[in-house]
């Protein structure tokens, strides 16, 4: 928004707002400058959303203004859900926004990115990008990781994809019988391939005969739904088709109409999951008894530490009292000694065997 001058022509001018008149609207903000980025980062993420894509000076200074005038009068949080209410409209109707939802919640989950067609636009190359194994439900690692949510996604970009007649380049294969769902089907509705339009059966005559595609230009122009359908999901070549039919056997037809036996993969990979989580639980099971064993140990010794630091503590104690008796008897005897000799050299003093010392006065030598 620097760069923008305020100048649109020679008589009219625009005043850019500035941002500092909502100053402390974001409290996650650290300091001026973060806060500053994050409302000019959220106005241009809005005219995304919208599909606003004018790009001249007084476009974006008058979407710049109001855009000013509506976090003052609304709020930041209204307008944070004017701007999220955007956001799902945006990733719901729209292929670029269902691959930036796609990365989106890939990358917040720590996995590569699940966005598919196109190039993404988020994305710098599309090495990150996730398998094919990830749209399918037979592999126990992506079905834990990927959430429905996801799944929600996958379904919802195919199904624009379709109404745009675009085909994918890099997603999974077109096998009918390859559900993008979640890890936990619904038992009474089986989800589509597509969009959540029902599923009708293939027309015979357009495998059969091996014509061009003129039943997709009459689903185009108002034909009938099974013929819009089946165009939408229609492969490269009818010619390839009919070769491919003709060398599946009947038996191989009757298996790949049998519903069956996606169930069978999603059971046995639960199954898979369930005795893995069983083991594991025995597993924590079994480090918990160790540990507790192990706490129990350290615990005891612990008190036998203390047990017997207590019981030096009562010797020591003892010890201070009888060297504190002894020393008191020797003080007594001491001070009967002293006595004694006291008495002693009085009682010669008298008899005159010992002289008493006079005593000096002040003015005698």
């Amino acid at each position: 928004m620097d760069h923008l001058s305020a100048t649109t022509s020679d008589r009219y001018r625009t005043r850019l707002f500035d941002s500092s008149r909502i100053h402390h609207l974001e409290p996650s903000a650290k300091d001026y400058r973060a806060e500053h980025e994050f409302f000019i980062d959220a106005f241009f993420k809005h005219r995304w959303y919208s599909g606003n894509h004018k790009r001249d000076g007084p476009s974006l200074l008058q979407a710049w203004n109001a855009y000013i005038h509506n976090l003052e009068d609304v709020g930041r949080d209204a307008w944070n859900d004017k701007l999220i209410k955007a956001r799902d409209k945006f990733e719901k109707r729209t292929p670029t926004g269902a691959r930036y939802k796609l990365h989106r919640l890939s990358r917040e989950k720590g996995l590569p990115c699940l966005s598919w067609g196109d190039a993404c636009p988020c994305c710098v190359n599309n090495s990150a990008r996730a398998p094919k194994e990830a749209y399918l439900l037979t592999s126990p690692w992506w079905r834990v990781r990927i959430s429905t949510e996801m799944y929600e996604g996958i379904d919802n970009l195919k199904s624009l994809y379709d109404r745009a007649w675009k085909t994918f380049s890099g997603g999974p294969s077109a096998a009918q019988d390859v559900p993008h769902r979640t890890a936990q089907p619904d038992p009474v509705r089986q989800p589509s391939v597509g969009s959540g339009a029902p599923k009708y059966p293939r027309t015979g005559d357009s495998r059969a005969t091996g014509r061009d595609n003129s039943s997709d230009v009459r689903s185009r122009r108002g034909g009938s739904t099974a013929a819009q359908l089946d165009s939408a999901g229609h492969r490269e070549s009818p010619l390839m088709e009919v070769e491919e039919e003709e060398r599946r056997s009947p038996h191989d037809h009757v298996d790949r109409c049998v519903p069956e036996s996606f169930f069978d993969r999603v059971t046995q990979g639960l199954r898979a999951d369930l005795e893995h989580e069983r083991n594991r639980r025995l597993q924590l099971a079994d480090t918990v008894s160790k540990h507790r064993a192990e706490f129990s140990f350290a615990q005891l010794e612990n008190e036998r530490s203390l047990t017997s630091l207590g019981d030096d503590l009562r010797v020591a104690r003892g010890i201070v009292d009888r060297s504190r008796d002894e020393i008191a008897a020797l003080q007594t005897l001491v001070d009967a000694h002293h006595r004694e000799h006291k008495a002693l050299c009085e009682m010669l003093e008298r008899k005159g065997v010992l002289h008493r010392k006079k005593q000096r006065t002040g003015g005698t030598a």
